[in-house]
């Protein structure tokens, strides 16, 4: 979302994003992370309560992965110009072209830590909502730099508490995605992946994935909470 032609373009992934990722071949190196962080927003999107005839809006929808979680409202896809799944096509500056307090909830998944300004990005998201709607929005903690094309931002999970609040927004939930000892593997995969030869790299992927997800489920979920591969947020316009 810069306002810079010369610079690269914060989202344009979000078109192009490859949709054989949301179901990974257990030796893919985010195997792990892309299994669980869908299932997590699954959960999670029962809380924005949603009514019949309701209307949400996925902020950067990509290829709409999240559609049918929404079967009973209408759903608005909202991405940059010649994404084919979008419904309507955010303008240059990051703004929405969606009236004030015209939509019951917003999605965002992976999309925070691309944008160049945060707190315009966020306040969009409060401006759309309805008095009383609601924000599901995921994001990274700890991770490796991904430029795709370009990666901007991490947050504490106080700060994306902060964030949130600073933006106007009540936090209902706020929920960690893969804990810090699954992460620590994760980021000792991450340093060394390269490093193999390239025959190498799936079978050493499959065993630290592998590991990963047992890791992670004897994890305590109160640990989660303050340090995760990925923080996913309910929050709520008064």
């Amino acid at each position: 979302m810069s306002n810079h032609a010369s610079e690269p373009d914060p989202q344009r992934f979000l078109a192009n994003r490859p949709t054989d990722l949301r179901a990974p071949r257990p030796w893919h190196r985010l195997a792990y992370i892309l299994r669980t962080l869908p299932a997590a927003v699954h959960e999670l999107a029962g809380e924005l309560e949603v009514p019949a005839g309701g209307r949400v809006l996925d902020y950067g929808c990509a290829d709409a992965p999240y559609r049918d979680l929404f079967p009973h409202a209408e759903y608005v896809g909202a991405d940059l110009p010649g994404n084919p799944h979008a419904t309507i096509e955010i303008r240059p500056d990051g703004t929405l072209p969606v009236g004030d307090a015209s939509v019951d909830a917003v999605l965002s998944t992976q999309v925070l830590e691309h944008v160049a300004d945060p707190a315009l990005y966020l306040s969009e998201c409060l401006r759309v909502l309805r008095p009383g709607g609601r924000l599901l929005l995921s994001t990274h903690g700890i991770m490796v730099y991904h430029p795709d094309p370009v990666d901007y931002w991490r947050w504490t999970c106080a700060g994306l508490h902060r964030v949130a609040a600073e933006a106007g927004f009540e936090v209902v939930r706020f929920k960690g995605i893969m804990g810090l000892a699954a992460t620590g593997l994760q980021l000792i995969q991450e340093a060394t992946y390269y490093y193999l030869p390239r025959a190498l790299r799936p079978a050493f992927a499959l065993c630290l994935q592998t590991l990963i997800a047992v890791v992670d489920r004897v994890e305590s979920w109160g640990g989660r909470e303050l340090n995760a591969l990925v923080f996913a947020v309910v929050a709520r316009k008064p």
